[in-house]
């Protein structure tokens, strides 16, 4: 394995923990504001991202992509934070906004990040650059969570439109980190996952230019 290779594994894992503790951070604070104290309880509304990792999610799945022969992007989750969503005034709306939360602020962060980026190219290509990739980590777990699977936040919008019941969510989440595994490694998911991811970044891209020129 070659010394820049690990390099670019260790800036890229340093914007993924970055985007995860926003992630997580992004659902809890959005449940405390909705009525729910358990996330301020469990101490998830905080920006330590210590407080926000997975054995799976934040080191076996990263791990994974960075060894494997075509890697697509460094994905990953954060620990899921607990929502107890009796204690919204809406249950399933506010379950919906805690579910969306965290990839919302993924793609904001990304888009923030990406006109940073615009903004000092001219005298600072090397941050240029890594703003770059900033926006590609935050877009890439954005939209990965989105997939309706868990611990992803999709599966729990997924939950509440076909009304799952609790009873089987809780046996589909007990496969769902091996079922992600599996996913990953399928050509047909790499393909339009990289489509998809390579659609929103065309976008960015051409907002920064529209701004900055």
């Amino acid at each position: 394995m070659e010394v820049q290779d690990l390099k670019a594994f260790f800036v890229c894992y340093l914007w993924f923990l970055l985007a995860i503790t926003i992630h997580e951070w992004g659902h809890a604070w959005i449940a405390s504001r909705l009525g729910d104290d358990t996330p301020r309880i469990e101490g998830r509304v905080t920006l330590n991202p210590l407080a926000h990792i997975s054995f799976w999610g934040t080191f076996v799945i990263p791990l994974v992509m960075f060894l494997s022969p075509s890697k697509i992007a460094l994905l990953g989750w954060g620990r899921p934070v607990t929502i107890n969503s009796d204690n919204f005034k809406y249950k399933k709306l506010g379950d919906v906004l805690c579910s969306l939360a965290g990839p919302l602020l993924n793609f904001i962060l990304g888009l923030c990040v990406l006109l940073l980026g615009f903004a000092v190219k001219d005298k600072h290509q090397s941050l240029s650059h890594l703003c770059l990739i900033g926006t590609k980590i935050n877009v890439s777990l954005g939209l990965f969570n989105l997939i309706p699977i868990p611990p992803l936040d999709g599966a729990h919008i997924l939950k509440i439109i076909i009304m799952m019941k609790e009873g089987m969510f809780v046996l589909f989440s007990e496969v769902g980190s091996f079922l992600l595994l599996i996913l990953i490694n399928v050509p047909l998911f790499k393909h339009y996952f990289s489509e998809a991811s390579h659609f929103l970044l065309d976008l960015y891209w051409k907002f920064g230019k529209l701004l900055f020129g």
